[in-house]
């Protein structure tokens, strides 16, 4: 399909009532963009950029459980854990679905801007945050702007490598995003010893100091190439040599919403947030079980997350470089799928090493779905220009699911710990919302991870016929 033959709708309601084949996603390759260098120099440099900013960005956020048990101890020690876990629940819910906008920016050319701001918020709310000793202070640092600064940086960080790579796009953004994944292992680890050793405000400070080296190295790393709708320009950065050969500002083709209404799309993004409701379960509770079931010391427990995110520093470099082989809907059906497996075998862990070996293989298996995140909304988007947009959306549903997943599965808990409640939930079922205030163990269940898995493969299908290839 060449661009002369690409229609474009400006708003919903420009939608004609005929069949077009404008609902359909066109082909395997980018219909716009006519070349991708596949890495070189200035891909693989931002490559490395976006691991930097993923590793600073989602890593503290992964590190919350040695702020909780801090501020539980110490500053806000008058608190309930409840109160204080508002605060750690609150960022990546905000990071997420500020990712509507933030989405809208980037593709209409202000990645920039979103990288520079999110760095600024970044720092400077981990350096007010430091000064800060009451609950009021602590949430609108770590809480808000936290939330905001990340969501800024996120989404722009995965996306700007669509720009460099297509087929080897899911490898790409895997590598990326094993960067998260190594900064929830040690993050962790690094905060406990600075608190320990030089106390709470100068560890805060000495961590901003690393993350503001790190983020100055990713906005440097990081380059566009394509020229944006506004400035004609693509980056301070990028020499005019690497700007996508002959395509102009007035090229770059205004979003088509109507193809958002593709059922393709819409089954996998609520497929996409019903797997986060229940695929957080035993990042926020296998500590908790293994203690409950004395099958871990509290010295080990120390341990479980970093091991846990051991796997999932190295699923993502697996099944990233698996799902440009065999597709990357397929990749995801197939993790989530042992992933809920798993849960069900925590029920059967009772000693030391069998909750390791499930937190290890959970990690790994888990960090499937979350690494190709990127991954799916670019093989459901037209090109890489309305990818901005895609994700925005995609990510503000699966930011719902992250919010409601550990509140339900506590509910579910409760003070007699009934862990095959929360097992059943999170692996299978997904009690109907006007039922979670009434009551959450209600055997009237719909949906949740496998069945969110089910929703992919649906979606899957719906590609299938449009694509013509198995390797979705």
């Amino acid at each position: 399909m060449s661009k002369s033959q690409v229609s474009y709708i400006e708003d919903v309601q420009d939608i004609p009532a005929t069949k077009t084949a404008v609902l359909e996603i066109p082909s395997l390759h980018d219909p716009v963009i006519p070349n991708f260098p596949e890495g070189g120099l200035r891909g693989w440099l931002t490559v490395a950029g976006s691991f930097c900013t993923l590793f600073v960005a989602s890593g503290f956020t992964y590190g919350y459980g040695v702020f909780l048990s801090y501020y539980s101890t110490h500053l806000l020690k008058d608190h309930t854990i409840s109160q204080i876990a508002w605060i750690g629940s609150s960022a990546p819910f905000i990071h997420s679905v500020i990712g509507i906008p933030v989405g809208k920016l980037y593709d209409d050319g202000y990645f920039r801007a979103l990288m520079l701001t999110g760095s600024t918020i970044y720092v400077i709310a981990l350096i007010i945050l430091s000064f800060c000793t009451k609950y009021y202070q602590i949430f609108i640092c770590q809480g808000l702007l936290v939330g905001v600064a990340t969501g800024l940086m996120y989404q722009p960080s995965i996306t700007i490598l669509s720009h460099y790579f297509e087929k080897r796009r899911a490898l790409a953004m895997g590598i990326a995003t094993s960067g998260a994944s190594l900064g929830g292992v040690l993050y962790p680890i690094l905060l406990n010893h600075l608190f320990a050793k030089i106390g709470f405000a100068w560890g805060v400070r000495a961590a901003a100091l690393m993350i503001l080296g790190m983020l100055i190295f990713g906005n440097l790393a990081m380059t566009t190439r394509l020229p944006t709708r506004h400035r004609g320009v693509a980056t301070l950065h990028a020499p005019s040599s690497d700007l996508v050969s002959g395509l102009l500002p007035e090229d770059i083709p205004k979003i088509n919403y109507r193809k958002f209404f593709h059922p393709a799309y819409i089954v996998t993004v609520i497929g996409s947030g019903l797997i986060m409701t229940g695929i957080t379960f035993p990042f926020s509770y296998l500590q908790v079980f293994g203690q409950k079931h004395h099958a871990i010391s509290a010295e080990l427990a120390f341990y479980v997350l970093p091991i846990m995110m051991t796997g999932a520093v190295i699923g993502p470099l697996v099944f990233s470089w698996l799902a440009d082989w065999l597709g990357v809907l397929n990749i995801v059906i197939f993790s989530v799928t042992i992933s809920a497996a798993l849960e069900f075998a925590l029920l059967g862990a009772t000693t030391s090493g069998s909750v390791i070996i499930v937190g290890l293989l959970y990690g790994f298996f888990s960090s499937g779905f979350q690494a190709l995140l990127g991954p799916i909304f670019s093989r459901l988007s037209f090109s890489v220009t309305e990818i901005g947009h895609r994700m925005g959306l995609g990510f503000f549903v699966i930011g719902v699911g992250s919010l409601i997943g550990p509140p339900i599965n506590g509910a579910l808990l409760g003070s007699a710990f009934d862990w095959w409640k929360a097992v059943l939930f999170s692996a299978v079922s997904f009690p109907p919302p006007f039922d979670l205030l009434s009551d959450l163990s209600d055997a009237d269940t719909k949906t949740s991870c496998l069945c969110g898995a089910a929703l992919v493969l649906i979606g899957r299908q719906f590609l299938r016929p449009i694509l013509q290839t198995h390797k979705i």
